[in-house]
């Protein structure tokens, strides 16, 4: 909950700044597409690793911790994902549509997202032209199937570009709300690891709590 309510104060502030911007430029002017890729299923040297490896089905909101995959070194190298860092902005293009994530750890990708990188804008603000363009994406699509995004999709798409005193009041504040979002999921996901780890030895009474002095 307090993420969220951190969430939309920021939403509502760049709101604010967006509905005042009066350049409206291409979206692909300000940032760069980039893809991913598996490495071989059947190569068991490229699995099982310490990279996270991000899939649709991975979608955190707005940072994604952990997945349902790794790889290795080996498996990174052995496929076209880099391993983008934090606050990448990833999108799913195939199969749950759409979604828009940020890696709250350095990750891998695969080829059914993309990962959109800034070229001259801070990461924090593609986020968020992310968000207006991938809405519109929607919007446009009301009434149809909207199976895939493409990267055609992207550079048709036009979005208003905030002045840079307005960029700078806007990251002044929102830049340290998404660190607390971050640190707050980090912190949510070490209680349940915890929590996942004790319960079955309290269940068991492996662990006794019986005589602990409150």
């Amino acid at each position: 909950m307090l993420n969220k309510n951190l969430e939309l104060q920021a939403a509502a502030l760049f709101t604010n700044f967006y509905d005042q911007a009066e350049t409206e430029i291409g979206f692909t002017e300000i940032i760069q597409i980039l893809g991913g890729g598996t490495p071989k299923t059947g190569e068991s040297s490229y699995w099982n690793g310490d990279i996270p490896f991000f899939t649709p089905k991975d979608v955190g909101s707005p940072y994604t911790l952990t997945t349902e995959k790794t790889i290795t070194e080996e498996g990174l190298a052995h496929c076209n994902s880099r391993l983008y860092p934090i606050n990448t902005v990833f999108v799913t293009a195939r199969g749950t549509v759409g979604k828009v994530s940020l890696p709250g750890v350095p990750m891998a990708m695969n080829q059914s997202c993309y990962a959109l990188v800034d070229k001259d804008t801070p990461q924090l603000l593609v986020y968020f032209y992310t968000l207006k363009a991938v809405d519109r994406l929607k919007h446009k699509a009301s009434g149809a199937v909207f199976d895939a995004i493409t990267t055609r999709d992207f550079e048709a798409e036009n979005i208003m570009k905030l002045s840079n005193d307005d960029t700078k009041a806007f990251l002044d504040v929102a830049e340290p709300i998404y660190q607390a979002v971050l640190n707050n999921s980090i912190e949510n996901l070490r209680l349940a690891e915890l929590r996942d780890s004790l319960l079955p030895k309290l269940m068991s009474g492996e662990i006794d709590v019986s005589n602990i002095q409150l």
